[in-house]
């Protein structure tokens, strides 16, 4: 968050397990699973950087299965300011909380994870629980050589005016600051916390998603196949449950 680490190089193995991870995203088009009734627990799906809601389509079809009522976070590509996601976040959390007349669950991929985390912190009283998948949540941003190139494409966009993408200063300036500094905070200590990690990940160094105020769960799986993956997405409807 407060620059880019330069010792991140994912080895070989990971490299490929993450391309073979492409292969399963195919488990993202399926027939729509039907809401269950209100008076279930919500859930709230935060996708990852650059991947908009239907990344988590079949985590969410799976969930309404379970018996949880889903909804997509409405914060676009995620691609934007860091606070900027998370205020998109908190809106649609206040509106759907009041609507449901409960508190909501979020579980959030990779900068989703992220960005859940914030929310919660800021807003608590909203939150019935938090599950991450392969979310840096340790201040430092340490990516594999070709997500840092994405960034800086982004950062040259926003400088010619893209005001819509994320600005060098949400890695490496004040804004970025003020998330080290809210992560530097603890953690509502009520709230269960969930974070899952894989040390296969080759997109961000998996030692960021060490949380020490989380549950930590290690599991097998590459970075994007985190939301396709049938033995993630156990752990996470199994952890989405307990807070019904």
């Amino acid at each position: 968050m407060t620059g880019f680490a330069t010792d991140f190089v994912p080895d070989r193995a990971a490299r490929r397990a993450e391309l073979r991870s492409y292969g399963r995203l195919v488990r993202l088009v399926g027939r729509r699973v039907a809401q269950p009734p209100a008076g279930a627990l919500p859930v709230v799906l935060v996708p990852g950087f650059i991947s908009g809601d239907v990344s988590l389509g079949y985590l969410a079809r799976a969930a309404r299965r379970a018996g949880l009522r889903t909804f997509p976070s409405q914060i676009g590509a995620n691609l934007g300011c860091t606070e900027d996601m998370v205020q998109r976040l908190l809106r649609r959390i206040e509106h759907l909380a009041a609507a449901e007349g409960r508190p909501v669950a979020l579980a959030g991929h990779s900068r989703g994870g992220m960005i859940v985390n914030l929310a919660a912190r800021r807003r608590p009283e909203l939150v019935a629980g938090v599950v991450t998948l392969s979310a840096p949540a340790t201040g430092t941003l340490a990516v594999a050589p070709h997500v840092r190139a994405q960034l800086e494409l982004l950062f040259r966009l926003n400088r010619r005016g893209f005001g819509s993408v994320i600005a060098e200063e949400c890695v490496s300036g004040a804004c970025a600051d003020d998330v080290v500094a809210a992560f530097g905070q603890p953690f509502p200590a009520a709230l269960p916390y969930t974070a899952i990690y894989s040390k296969s990940d080759a997109i961000i160094d998996w030692r960021t998603c060490l949380d020490p105020a989380a549950e930590l769960i290690e599991v097998g799986s590459s970075h994007t196949g985190m939301a396709t993956d049938q033995r993630v997405q156990r752990i996470v409807l199994d952890r989405l449950r307990r807070l019904a």
